[in-house]
C-alpha cells in the first residue's frame, strides 16, 4: 500500500508541477521594448478561464500556499470556494500552455513508472495520444502471481485531475487498459474506474453461471419427479 500511494503522490506532484510550470512567464531579454498601449489592453481583455479543482488534490496545501504557487507562477488569481475547492483563474493562452504541457508530463510520467520497483512485472507502460488508452507489456507469469494490475490507480488520479484543468468532467471518463505479454499477445483488458464498463466482472459471470446451473438441476429434478 506504501508503494502505491507513493507512486499515486509522485505522479500527482508531477502534474501540478507542470501547472506551475506552464504558467510561469517566459524570461525576457535585457532589452524589452515597453508594451504600446494597444498590447496592454489587449492583454488586459485576453479571455480569462477558471478551474476548480476539488480539495482532495491539494490536501494539505492551505489557501496562501497555494496562492502564492499559483501567482508566482503566473496564475492570475486563486480563491477558495465554501467547499474547500481552489478556484483558479487564467488567461486563456496561459490555460493552453497548460493543458498541453500537463499532456506531455503525464505521457512521460507514465511510461517511466515500469522503471520504479513498485511494479515489477510491468516492462513498458504507455498512454494513447488521446489519454484515454493505457497499454501495458508484462511477464505473463509474474503478472498473473502479482497484484500489478493496481497500477491503473496510480495513473488515474494524475488523468482526473489533468481533466479538472482541462475543464472536463472526470465522471464522464474511462481509461481502457490492455496488458500484453513480452509476445504481444492479451493477458487482459479492462476498463477503469470499473464501474464504467458494462462488461460483468468475472465473480458476476461466475455468480450468474451458478443460478443458472441451478435453475436448471431444479427443472431437472421436477421433470424426474413429474
Amino acid at each position: 500500500m506504501k508503494s502505491h500511494r507513493s507512486i499515486l503522490c509522485c505522479l500527482l506532484a508531477a502534474a501540478l508541477c507542470c501547472l506551475l510550470a506552464a504558467c510561469s512567464p517566459q524570461s525576457t531579454p535585457e532589452e524589452t521594448p515597453s508594451p504600446s498601449p494597444t498590447a496592454s489592453a489587449s492583454s488586459q481583455e485576453e479571455t480569462r478561464i477558471e478551474i476548480v479543482i476539488p480539495a482532495s488534490y491539494l490536501e494539505g496545501m492551505t489557501l496562501q500556499e497555494v496562492q502564492e504557487a499559483a501567482k508566482e507562477q503566473g496564475a492570475d488569481s486563486v480563491t477558495q470556494d465554501p467547499d474547500g475547492s481552489f478556484r483558479y483563474v487564467m488567461t486563456a493562452t496561459a490555460h493552453r500552455r497548460l493543458v498541453s504541457e500537463m499532456r506531455a508530463t503525464l505521457t512521460e510520467n507514465v511510461s517511466q513508472i515500469p522503471t520504479g520497483e513498485n511494479y515489477p512485472s510491468i516492462q513498458s507502460a504507455s498512454l494513447s495520444d488521446d489519454l484515454t488508452a493505457l497499454t501495458l507489456t508484462a511477464d505473463r507469469e509474474a503478472y498473473q502471481n502479482s497484484n500489478d494490475r493496481t497500477i491503473v490507480r496510480a495513473v488515474w488520479p494524475s488523468l482526473e485531475i489533468y481533466y479538472y484543468f482541462n475543464k472536463e468532467d472526470p465522471s464522464d471518463k474511462s481509461l481502457a487498459v490492455t496488458v500484453n505479454d513480452t509476445e504481444g499477445a492479451v493477458i487482459e483488458s479492462f476498463s477503469w474506474p470499473e464501474e464504467a464498463t458494462e462488461e460483468p466482472s468475472a465473480s458476476s459471470q461466475a455468480s450468474e453461471s451458478s443460478s443458472q446451473s441451478s435453475d436448471s438441476s431444479s427443472e431437472a429434478s421436477s421433470s424426474e419427479s413429474e
